[in-house]
C-alpha cells in the first residue's frame, strides 16, 4: 500500500478538521484514537459506524499490542467497504494533539440514539446541565460505564462528547454509552415515562443515603460553576445532597456523579 507523505492529502487534511467541532457537526463523524479503542472498534457492533482507519506502521509497530492490530489492519486492506490509509510516522504525528501518538485512528460516523427509546426502556438516565470541563465529562461517561449508566443526557451548552480530549479521557467507554443532547423543549418529556428527576444540591437536606433508589429516575448534575439552573431545579422532584466535612464547599461534579451512582450501584445490584 502506497504511504502518505504529505500533510496536504485530502483525508490527512479531513481528520485534521475533526479537532474542531463545527467540522465534526458538518461532516457528522470523529475519530477515536490509540490501539485499545481502534480493537474494540473493529471487533464491536460500532465497526459499521467505520468511515476508514488511518494508521502509520512505523509507530505503530513499536507499541504495546501494535503488532497484532498491524496485522489485523493489514487483512482488513482487502475490504472493499472500509477504507485504509497507511501515514508516515512525520504526517500522522500532525493529526492529533496527543503527545505520544500510538500510530492508529478509527474515523467513525457519528451514533444515532433516540430519546424517547431510552428513557421507555431504561430505568436510570443521568442529565447533565451545561457541564463544561472536557475532563469531567469524560470521567462522568467511564463512571456511568461503571455503574450500570447505559444514556447520558445533556443540556445544550455541556462540551461536545465528541472531542478528542472527551473521547480520550473516556478511554473508550463511549463505545458503550447513549450520549443524546436536549434542549429546554425537551425537559417536559423526561417524565412521561415515570421517571422522577433528582437534583444534586447543597441547598437541601435530603440525604443520598436515605432516598429511596427504587424508582425509576434521571440523576441530575449541575454546572461545575452554577450548578443545576433555576429551570431545572423547578422541574426536580427531589434534591439531594452528598454528606461530607464542613471544611470543602462543594464538590467536582465528576467526583459527584462517581458518589450517587456508585451508592445507587451498590444497592439495586448487589
Amino acid at each position: 500500500m502506497e504511504i502518505i507523505t504529505s500533510k496536504s492529502n485530502e483525508k490527512v487534511k479531513f481528520i485534521k478538521s475533526l479537532n474542531e467541532k463545527k467540522f465534526r457537526q458538518k461532516y457528522e463523524c470523529f475519530y477515536l484514537e490509540g490501539v485499545k479503542v481502534v480493537e474494540e472498534v473493529i471487533s464491536s457492533n460500532r465497526a459499521i459506524n467505520i468511515l476508514f482507519i488511518a494508521y502509520s506502521d512505523e509507530i505503530l509497530s513499536m507499541i504495546n499490542g501494535g503488532n497484532r492490530l498491524l496485522s489485523t489492519i493489514q487483512v482488513m486492506e482487502n475490504n472493499d467497504e472500509i477504507s485504509i490509509l497507511n501515514i508516515s510516522a512525520e504526517v500522522f504525528e500532525t493529526l492529533t494533539d496527543t503527545v505520544n501518538t500510538q500510530g492508529v485512528l478509527v474515523v467513525l460516523k457519528m451514533f444515532d440514539y433516540d430519546l424517547i427509546e431510552s428513557l421507555q426502556n431504561e430505568k436510570d438516565l443521568i442529565l447533565l446541565d451545561k457541564v463544561q470541563d472536557a475532563g469531567n465529562l469524560g470521567t462522568i461517561v467511564r463512571t456511568c460505564d461503571a455503574f450500570h449508566i447505559k444514556t447520558i443526557l445533556c443540556m445544550e451548552g455541556t462540551v461536545d462528547v465528541y472531542s478528542p480530549k472527551v473521547l480520550r479521557s473516556t478511554m473508550g467507554s463511549i463505545l458503550r454509552q447513549k450520549v443524546i443532547y436536549i434542549n429546554e423543549e425537551n425537559i417536559s418529556n423526561l417524565k412521561k415515562y415515570g421517571h422522577k428527576l433528582i437534583g444534586t444540591s447543597l441547598a437541601t437536606n435530603n440525604k443520598l443515603k436515605e432516598m429511596n433508589l427504587d424508582l425509576k429516575k434521571i440523576f441530575v448534575f449541575g454546572n461545575e460553576a452554577n450548578g443545576i439552573s433555576k429551570l431545572l431545579e423547578s422541574n426536580c422532584d427531589e434534591l439531594i445532597k452528598i454528606e461530607m466535612s464542613d471544611s470543602a464547599e462543594s464538590l467536582n461534579v465528576g467526583i459527584s456523579t462517581g458518589i450517587v451512582l456508585y451508592e445507587n450501584y451498590m444497592r439495586k445490584y448487589n
